[in-house]
């Protein structure tokens, strides 16, 4: 615990452990190209075909983090489709303020320290049981049980087939369409929603391309290597914004009076935006609820469900400290440290969630403001706004 929180603060070294044939190794950095764009490394394992003869009840597992909003899609779905029962969840370490689950930055890589669930490790080598016992147990070591010369980072969620121990898909948008799949849905609680309507299959798919702009948007924000390419992202990312704030102008959700799949992905990074990326990621030139209101009445009725706010509770502490652990921090010190001690304010108010009172958000931001102040002067950036 004490290794996991000096890893946390801003002023430790960071990297990041990936596979190389098999083998832990660190990564200084945060991939990005010559002009410092962030890109995003594609995804190891992709399997999405699945007979109804193996998909039962108990032999598929998700391993995820509740912290890391591609993981949190997954957490949101399981329970939306009513397979909490069919499909069990290991969930990553967590103290407070991160109770419900660490970044792998601060853990050494993603872990758990509880047993794993009877029947996870099923299909498994004596090795692979050998690691399981010996706690904490890290999530790479089921990349590497499922291809020795596994090379690649190790991402959350993670689809596992106990049967086989071997992972089947690590990309969060194919897990969310293989839980809604006929064999998935075939294990689901009366009542579950469908989140890919025949009918709306097109207009999913074409949507789910440009909500990747606002998913995958925040960190080209947050992990640009220059002014440029980060105005250039920030420009893309409030394009995206503007047009889902005016598409939701007439409807309830993103395509209509249904909730789908798309809903799903919006929300993670929408419920993480004002506390997080708002602030840690510079994503600054308007916020969720002072700029867009369309956008802020859709996240509060998602957050009024269960399946969106109970899989939150406990992180919106530990979001903006999050996401301050992983950005880049090189010319930036001072000016970060501000916004860490202006998001405890907010926090310690429990002015960050959703529903938190508009008087309450109101009061914080009004303590804050010679915090503000003070980060407009030393921001590196220009055209911030913060208010």
């Amino acid at each position: 615990a004490m290794a996991a929180l000096l890893r946390s603060l801003p002023c430790w070294p960071k990297s990041r452990k990936i596979l190389v044939r098999g083998e832990v190794v660190e990564e200084a950095d945060i991939t990005a190209d010559q002009k410092g764009h962030f890109e995003r490394a594609a995804s190891v394992f992709r399997r999405t075909d699945f007979s109804a003869e193996e998909v039962v009840p108990g032999r598929w597992y998700i391993f995820a983090c509740y912290g890391c909003p591609w993981a949190h899609r997954a957490i949101i779905a399981r329970q939306l489709l009513g397979l909490e029962e069919a499909v069990p969840l290991v969930a990553t370490d967590g103290w407070w303020p991160f109770s419900r689950g660490l970044p792998a930055l601060a853990t050494g890589g993603w872990r758990t320290s509880a047993p794993l669930p009877q029947g996870a490790l099923v299909g498994a080598s004596a090795e692979l049981r050998a690691h399981a016992e010996a706690l904490p147990f890290y999530f790479w070591r089921l990349y590497v049980a499922t291809d020795p010369e596994c090379t690649g980072r190790v991402t959350v969620p993670i689809l596992w087939d106990s049967a086989k121990a071997a992972v089947a898909n690590n990309e969060s948008a194919d897990i969310l369409g293989i839980l809604n799949s006929a064999p998935f849905k075939s294990l689901s609680k009366p009542g579950a929603v469908d989140l890919r309507p025949k009918d709306l299959e097109k207009d999913i798919d074409e949507l789910n391309t440009r909500l990747y702009q606002f998913n995958n948007g925040v960190y080209r924000c947050g992990f640009s290597g220059t002014k440029e390419a980060f105005l250039e992202a920030r420009e893309v990312l409030f394009q995206t914004l503007a047009f889902m704030e005016d598409r939701l102008r007439s409807r309830r959700f993103l395509l209509g009076d249904r909730l789908t799949e798309c809903d799903v992905r919006c929300f993670t990074t929408l419920v993480r935006f004002d506390s997080a990326y708002y602030t840690a990621f510079r994503c600054n030139t308007g916020s969720i609820r002072g700029h867009h209101p369309n956008l802020w009445r859709y996240l509060r009725e998602l957050y009024a469900m269960d399946a969106f706010r109970t899989t939150c509770q406990g992180m919106h502490f530990g979001y903006p400290l999050m996401y301050f652990i992983i950005c880049k921090w090189e010319g930036r010190r001072l000016s970060n440290l501000l916004r860490i001690a202006e998001m405890v304010v907010f926090a310690g108010l429990f002015a960050l969630a959703p529903d938190a009172p508009a008087w309450r958000h109101g009061l914080a931001a009004l303590c804050c403001l010679p915090l503000r102040l003070a980060g407009r002067l030393v921001d590196p950036f220009p055209n911030a706004h913060w208010f």
